[in-house]
């Protein structure tokens, strides 16, 4: 069949060169479509980097399928892992994702989303590894920690993919990734949160009861997330699958490991721990029934009538196994919460009690023969008073005891019988259609129920875990109530309220009290306004379009009440986050952060004109919150907390003026840089100079000044007129030569110093951090300037003189003494040395397109400087520090000699690069192709990381070239066989 094929190839080329030949002597032709040679490419397939080009070359259809819509269960699960990490992390985590939500905010007021997921990936990077480096030392403990370290490995790359669905490039070109980020959301995330917080109880509690705690934990959060939910990205159903977030197939597998997990964590924990039953006792059985009896019965209150229409089965089972596991469950608590612990005259009861009350729910749920079971309710009413009066008579009577110091022994009693009376008529209203008398009565029966459980709480009668585990109960029970329309929205926020507070306050009263941890009623009250206002405008509020008083009114209850809960509250918060040191000036900074992160919370619940305000507030709070925490001025009335405080104004007014960019004229520009830059320069000279002198200190606020105008001129400023030309033009002299200035003072200083005073090098001298950060801004600002304003916006630099020829070589000039500068103050550590002038050769995007050296920097070459200027410096640095200037020995000689032969091989590979990228020729393209391999050579004889990332430079540079640049032509070759 070759041979068939060849020979037809050979005689279409033949008759082709005989038509060619013909036509040219009779000047005729004729066009055979059997004489194209290359006839039989038509069936063969195309490269791959074909269709690459061709894909590329379509342009694509990005449509943003609208935002993420369930942002509200995501935070309210993520919320007390959240809590747990930053706690583990301390003071510096919590400050870089202070930092990484001002930056990212300040951009989203830009409007580029892209930039924004740009930014939070670089963010996100250092804060990633800086939490796996808190937590990877606790494997030196014990080695199961390991699963601790990969819950919040995981936890926090969930978390990532949470804050990217928010980001509308993100969800435009990245439509899949999204999806699928969105289905882990529903499904991974809520097992590893609760997987996080019950392995934070572990340590408070025992650990015989976490199997039961994980249980109910994931079976609530379960009820958010396994419902039938539409997704927010899909457009179209794949296959058999729909439009909601979690298939029925996930949502099987789902509830099949909630019911086996249960119970296999408790055998593993009967295995390895002391605090449990023996593996193989009575006890340990009647655990395990217990457990698998209560996965199964919580299994069925999910939402899975959707499981057994897929499986074809009938729903009538479950029922079936809801009661027959229900009732296991209530004959084996007794001796379960015996094992727990839990000591009571009444525990005996509690079977009976469970049974009484399952039975009087089914009663009064049947609509039918009315008069039959109004009868049998009396009854089993008249048994749950009975058993509440056997239980009652128990109790001690003669007793002389004030519960918190006001409530005698009988006073309680009867608060305990007012709340087994409004348990009974809330039960018996929520069978009749009296929705505002029910959510009346539910919320006075949690107030006297909390009443109780505070004054048991304070006599160290009720522990803390069984007070948190009411709290999750009742609230849980609250929210379901509300959306079975049971109960009206401020009745569910007036009784979650008061749970939740006493939840939070017993747990704040903790942290601030470890022994005794008593809760009064003013932080119950504190707490519970708090609560009240955060769930109704967050959880249970009313999303949309919102006038402006409305949004200041509820901006306002967020932050004052948060003000009003700072000792309650922000100081036990702040004790937790700061590791123990807290003070009144983190409180004041933990306040403006949070009420930073509440606005821009708030601002995702409503769409409205008024949203890049709050969004503007969140960035002012926020950037506040950082420096207060950062700078943290004392509270005292001494001149330096002056000074702090002052300094605080100055940025706070400094980011008001700037995130509102409100219009200035160029004399006010003036003035305001003058007040607002005497704090800042006096504090870079009290950061620099260990001894301030009147010369520092004027020259540093000069400085200040100078770059402040810049600044301002840079974002506040829309028109260039000849008065802000004139204005940037002398700021721009004054901070170069103040910082020049600063140099020669201190090298000045340094050869008329004493040797003992004398600074180790000439190069550690204070004055070039100066140096650098004012050539930096001015090379930053200039090029905004330019990108934003355009070329033609630039100030003049000369007044008789339109051009505008002389100012990109300034801003050139001061880019390339930034990079310079930059280079000479990196670390003492060669390697980290090489690195920090790698990276700083992203100051080079700085640079401008010229008259006179960078002609062709425009447009997509502007990487090509910052690319060849790490190349140069890996390329010096694996030179000096390569094994030839050792002469240890000839071994020794010899690798460094082929090592440095191999560097130079390299140069041909990033020349033709550099040709490529900066004037879009094709230069040394054998060089390229033979001398690439050889980076293998470098990999393997290389003693440096410098030389290593050379080698995986020039690989990639070359593979890039050979791919996507080079012709690749074969030699002795039509060149029309380069499109075969």
């Amino acid at each position: 069949m070759m041979e068939t094929f060849l020979e037809d190839a050979e005689n279409s080329l033949h008759h082709r060169t005989n038509a060619h030949n013909g036509s040219g002597s009779s000047g005729e032709s004729e066009e055979d479509p059997m004489d194209d040679p290359f006839i039989y490419d038509k069936f063969l397939q195309d490269p791959d980097w074909a269709k690459a080009a061709q894909e590329d070359s379509l342009a694509k259809n990005l449509v943003d399928p609208g935002p993420f819509r369930y942002n509200k269960r995501i935070f309210m699960t993520s919320l007390p892992a959240l809590l747990l990490v930053l706690a583990l992390g301390g003071e510096t985590l919590v400050l870089m994702v202070a930092v990484g939500t001002a930056l990212i905010a300040v951009m989203a007021q830009l409007g580029d989303s892209r930039r924004c997921v740009i930014i939070f990936v670089i963010i996100f990077i250092p804060t990633h590894v800086y939490v796996l480096a808190s937590v990877v030392p606790l494997l030196w403990l014990s080695l199961w920690h390991f699963f601790l370290v990969a819950l919040i490995n995981l936890f926090v790359v969930l978390t990532a993919g949470w804050v990217l669905l928010q980001f509308k490039a993100f969800r435009m070109e990245e439509p899949t990734l999204a999806v699928m980020t969105e289905q882990l959301l529903f499904t991974a995330y809520p097992f590893i949160c609760t997987c996080l917080v019950c392995w934070a109880l572990a340590t408070v509690m025992s650990v015989s009861v976490i199997p039961t705690v994980f249980s109910f934990m994931w079976f609530v959060l379960l009820q958010l997330y396994l419902l039938p939910i539409v997704s927010s990205f899909k457009t179209q159903a794949a296959g058999d699958d729909n439009l909601d977030v979690v298939q029925v197939p996930v949502v099987v597998a789902t509830v099949i490991v909630f019911v086996l997990l249960g119970p296999i964590l408790q055998i593993l924990l009967s295995a390895l721990s002391v605090d449990t039953p023996a593996v193989l006792s009575v006890i340990f059985f009647v655990h395990l029934i217990f457990m698998m009896s209560l996965t199964l019965f919580l299994s069925t209150l999910l939402s899975i009538r959707q499981i057994f229409e897929y499986l074809g089965l009938p729903y009538s089972t479950a029922v079936y196994v809801r009661w027959g596991s229900g009732v296991s469950c209530t004959l084996l608590c007794y001796p379960v919460l015996q094992a727990f612990g839990l000591d009571s005259h009444f525990l005996p009861l509690l079977p009976v009690a469970i049974g009484i009350f399952a039975a009087l729910g089914v009663v009064l749920a049947f609509k039918k023969r009315r008069v039959v079971m109004a009868v049998l309710a009396v009854v089993l009413v008249t048994s749950l008073v009975a058993l509440f009066i056997l239980w009652i008579q128990g109790m001690p009577h003669n007793l002389k005891h004030y519960f918190i110091g006001m409530f005698p022994l009988n006073a309680f009693y009867l608060m305990i019988c007012v709340n087994f009376l409004l348990c009974l008529l809330c039960l018996w209203m929520a069978t009749v259609d009296a929705r505002d008398m029910f959510g009346a009565l539910l919320v006075l029966q949690a107030i006297v129920l909390t009443v109780c459980e505070i004054s048991l709480h304070s006599t160290n009668l009720y522990s803390t875990s069984r007070l948190q585990l009411t709290s999750v109960t009742a609230s849980y029970t609250i929210h379901r109530l509300h959306v079975a329309e049971k109960i009206s929205r401020k009745a569910t926020v007036a009784s979650s309220a008061v749970h939740v507070a006493k939840s939070l306050a017993s747990a704040m009263s903790l942290i601030i009290d470890r022994n005794n941890g008593e809760i009064t009623f003013l932080e119950m009250a504190a707490l519970g306004l708090m609560i009240y206002v955060v769930l109704s405008v967050f959880v249970y509020g009313v999303t949309g379009d919102k006038s402006g008083f409305e949004i200041a009114s509820q901006l306002l209850m967020l932050l004052g009440v948060l003000a009003v809960n700072s000792h309650h509250f922000l100081l036990p918060l702040s004790m937790l986050m700061f590791q123990g040191s807290a003070s009144y000036t983190d409180v004041i900074g933990l306040w403006c952060m949070l009420g930073g992160g509440l606005a821009l919370l708030y601002s995702r619940t409503i769409s409205s004109v008024h949203t890049r305000q709050v969004l503007k507030l969140a960035l002012i709070l926020g950037v506040m919150g950082i420096v207060i925490i950062v700078v943290h001025p004392p509270l005292s009335f001494t001149a330096y907390s002056v000074f702090q405080w002052l300094e605080i104004i100055s940025i706070f007014i400094l980011a008001v003026i700037l995130s509102l960019k409100v219009e200035l004229s160029p004399q006010m520009v003036v003035v305001i840089s003058h007040v607002l830059a005497v704090c800042l320069g006096l504090r870079i000279c009290i950061y620099l100079w260990a001894e301030v002198t009147l010369l520092y200190a004027v020259l540093c606020v000069v400085d200040s000044i100078a770059v402040l105008i810049l600044v301002f001129v840079c974002v506040v400023i829309t028109e260039m007129t000849d008065i802000s030309d004139r204005i940037m033009k002398i700021s721009i002299a004054t901070a170069v030569s103040c910082s020049i200035c600063l140099l020669i003072a201190d090298v000045v200083g340094y050869f008329s110093s004493s040797p003992s005073h004398m600074p180790l090098s000439l190069l550690q001298l204070p004055a070039w951090k100066a140096v650098l950060v004012t050539f930096l801004l001015v090379s930053v600002i200039l090029k905004v300037v330019h990108s934003t304003k355009g070329p033609d916006k630039l100030p003049m630099t000369s007044e008789d003189s339109p051009g505008r020829v002389t100012l990109p070589l300034i801003g050139n000039l001061c880019t390339v003494i930034t990079f310079l500068v930059a280079c000479s103050q990196g670390p003492a550590d060669p390697t980290l040395h090489d690195l920090w002038c790698c990276a700083w050769t992203v100051v080079l995007a700085c640079l401008h397109q010229d008259t006179i050296f960078l002609r062709n920097l425009a447009g997509s070459k502007q990487a090509s400087p910052i690319i060849m200027a790490s190349v140069a410096t890996l390329v010096i640095s694996t030179i000096i520090h390569s094994r030839l200037w050792l002469l240890a020995c000839a071994s020794s000689i010899i690798g460094g000699f082929t090592e440095v032969l191999l560097v130079f091989l390299t140069f041909p590979v990033f020349y033709a690069a550099w040709v490529i990228l900066w004037e879009g020729k094709v230069v040394f393209e054998p060089a390229v192709v033979f001398l690439t391999p050889y980076s293998l050579l470098l990999v393997m004889l290389a003693t440096t990381y410098t030389a290593w990332i050379l080698a995986a430079a020039c690989l990639v540079m070359g593979f890039w070239m050979m791919k996507f640049k080079l012709p690749m032509v074969p030699y002795n070759s039509d060149p029309a066989d380069h499109y075969r």
